[in-house]
């Protein structure tokens, strides 16, 4: 459990540094007209937007669940494995 947490914390401070050095790398820039984003402008309006980020959510905490399982099940035959080389 500890080791997906560390991947997971990992994962979101790389991506949170990331975004910061794009954030610095664009203010240094000269200023561009930035082009309008029709789809999310309509997904805004609609309503939907709200669909999409649920989707996402759902998507992210069924992949943060499966892992969470997958670390159990794992941690259950390193157990076993390591019971088994005991009573040898």
């Amino acid at each position: 459990m500890f080791r997906i947490l560390a991947v997971w914390c990992f994962m979101l401070c790389t991506t949170a540094g990331i975004q910061q050095v794009q954030a610095q790398a664009e203010a240094t820039t000269t200023v561009v007209a930035e082009p309008e984003v029709e789809m999310a402008d309509v997904l805004r309006q609609d309503g939907k937007i709200y669909v999409v980020v649920a989707v996402l959510l759902t998507v992210l905490v069924g992949m943060i669940l499966y892992l969470i399982s997958l670390d159990r099940k794992v941690g259950k035959l390193e157990a076993q494995l390591k019971d088994d080389l005991v009573n040898r």
